[in-house]
């Protein structure tokens, strides 16, 4: 009977696996290919995840936990709700800077991983919503509805995600989300 990784095997080679393919995408990669880059052996690899698709969407699983879990770290560093809520949000930005053209672009070509990375998204906005709810009811920012707002976020997500959109602008995905940032701010400060 093969033998497990341990929880701390798993996590490392989870993370290399990730910053593998936010570098290079994933679409031309085999799993010998991961294998050879972080010195372990397919049979490894494959403790982890039955196929490269499974690998890559449990790569991104864990790279998003890692990332709500960055932003909740900043957020709270704020002194004041608005405070948390800008530096929850500015983290979440600064993790998308690794991820790569090539990354984005098969990252939306292939259902799993558009899922395991929606599921990220979706979970980051829910909780910049509770934040911003919270920064509302302190009096920080104006009255919003913070259930439309988490609606257009998420149509926003998608826009950030397109990478024809990213390229006619010209700006990254990171330097698009800091666009967004300005406009939340500068619309919801109470005056």
């Amino acid at each position: 009977m093969p033998t497990q990784l341990s929880e701390g095997r798993r996590e490392e080679l989870l993370d290399g696996v990730m910053e593998i393919i936010a570098a290079h995408g994933f679409s031309q990669v085999r799993v010998s290919d991961l294998a050879r880059e972080l010195r372990c052996s397919v049979a490894s690899l494959y403790k982890i995840a039955p196929n490269k698709d499974s690998l890559v969407a449990l790569a991104i699983a864990r790279w998003g936990a890692l990332t709500l879990e960055y932003a909740e770290d900043h957020s709270r560093q704020g002194t004041t709700a608005s405070d948390r809520a800008r530096l929850y949000f500015r983290a979440g930005a600064e993790r998308l800077r690794p991820l790569s053209h090539a990354f984005r672009e098969d990252m939306e070509r292939f259902e799993s991983s558009r899922l395991a990375y929606r599921i990220v998204s979706d979970g980051f906005i829910d909780r910049f919503d509770e934040l911003l709810d919270e920064a509302v009811e302190s009096g920080e920012l104006r009255p919003v509805n913070t259930r439309f707002l988490t609606h257009v976020f998420r149509q926003m997500a998608v826009v950030i995600r397109d990478e024809r959109a990213l390229a006619e602008s010209g700006l990254t995905a990171t330097e698009a989300l800091m666009e967004v940032d300005g406009f939340i701010w500068d619309g919801l400060r109470t005056r």
